[in-house]
């Protein structure tokens, strides 16, 4: 067998689980240590796609952060996680539903122009309906 790619290497040759570190709590706490959101989930999402069983997705979504003191971050860590548990058929933490994971009032993630239009359209359901938008791009790694 021809390995192409890093998940297909990895599928060969499997890292103990302790190798796996990422999770949603922890972005929560690089978030309070002053690091941007963007940068903990953009080092997440890098990490789930590596991941090579379920169970090691389920872990890494299902401890509840800490509240970070920005509403926003908070918001969007929930969605996080609600959105990953519905793409991979896991069930969504009772801790991202809880009312102080939704926004008073919309954020739209990008202040480009012409952005609200495209991320109304494009933002996944999990994110919406805690009134954030973001463009269907934001949570893809390559």
């Amino acid at each position: 067998m021809r390995i192409e790619s890093l998940p297909q290497w990895l599928a060969a040759h499997p890292p103990d689980d302790g190798a796996f570190v990422q999770s949603l709590a922890g972005v929560a706490d690089r978030v309070i240590a002053g690091e941007d959101l963007r940068v903990g989930v953009r080092e997440l999402l890098d990490e789930l796609k590596l991941l090579p069983r379920r169970d090691l997705l389920a872990r890494a979504i299902a401890d509840r952060p800490a509240p970070t003191g920005s509403p926003r971050a908070d918001a969007y860590l929930a969605a996080l996680a609600e959105h990953i548990a519905a793409r991979e058929g896991l069930e969504r933490p009772g801790w991202s539903i809880e009312p102080d994971r939704f926004l008073e009032r919309f954020w739209f993630v990008s202040e480009v122009p012409g952005f609200r239009a495209i991320a109304v359209v494009q933002s996944p359901a999990a994110f919406r309906r805690r009134g954030i938008f973001i463009a269907r791009d934001a949570l893809v790694r390559v």
